[in-house]
């Protein structure tokens, strides 16, 4: 799906990066991937991450992402995001350091805010949390693409990086760095396949899109039967204050 942006070692190198980058700096105990998934970040971190005292661990609500995760070093726990506990992944003292790919968004805009509250209420001060969150650079770029969501029926939604960062702040993250990450391209098609939507829909949105006020440029480009929209990720360095 999409081009394979989220198994693509490459395209996740620069979040992998900066990932070790705050493990150097926090010697953290336990790393939790928030959202992981099938484990694909974690594994990556495997490879350069080659302390054995560091524990690994997938989060994730679905039993069938996290029954893809295979490896001895990465311990699986079903939970959601917005509603673990710390001591679900460790009763005891040890330092932990959260690591986020592409999830804030499923929270739509009225559960960010609860969402980023809640995980700083289970960080300790002082530790870490390393995320790509897709975010845009201006109001329009980010109402084209909520547009194409709300359209969707997703429940969706973007904020551009001035928002987000203001977000983390006032529920209680301080903000260490921020760099782009890959954009990722979303044919009509692939939307298509994976909200479930008809041909006729997807026409019918498209030519939505067409009259929608608001930045274009490399945010969304129509085709003759369809439209590519481009996700602009940052990856935000943060740490408990």
């Amino acid at each position: 799906m999409h081009g394979g942006y989220f198994s693509d070692p490459a395209i996740a190198d620069p979040f992998i990066e900066f990932v070790q980058k705050a493990i150097d700096v926090s010697r953290p105990g336990v790393i939790v991937d928030l959202g992981g998934g099938t484990g694909f970040v974690l594994y990556e971190l495997t490879k350069r991450c080659s302390d054995p005292g560091i524990c690994l661990v997938n989060l994730d609500v679905s039993q069938k992402q996290l029954n893809v995760t295979h490896h001895s070093r990465i311990l699986s726990v079903r939970r959601s995001i917005a509603e673990f506990r710390r001591s679900d992944i460790d009763p005891g003292d040890k330092r932990f350091l959260f690591i986020m790919r592409s999830a804030l968004h499923y929270f739509g805009k009225g559960g960010l805010m609860p969402l980023l509250r809640h995980l700083r209420s289970q960080m300790k001060h002082g530790e870490f949390f390393v995320h790509q969150t897709a975010c845009f650079n201006s109001a329009g770029e980010a109402r084209c693409l909520n547009r194409l969501y709300d359209c969707m029926g997703t429940g969706k939604w973007y904020p551009t990086s001035k928002q987000l960062c203001g977000f983390l702040e006032k529920a209680g993250w301080g903000i260490m760095s921020v760099d782009p990450a890959p954009a990722l391209a979303l044919t009509s098609e692939d939307l298509g396949r994976r909200y479930r939507l008809s041909k006729n829909r997807l026409a019918e949105i498209r030519n939505e899109l067409a009259t929608s006020p608001g930045e274009k440029n490399d945010i969304l480009r129509l085709t003759p039967k369809g439209f590519c929209a481009y996700l602009h990720y940052q990856i935000i360095t943060c740490f408990a204050v």
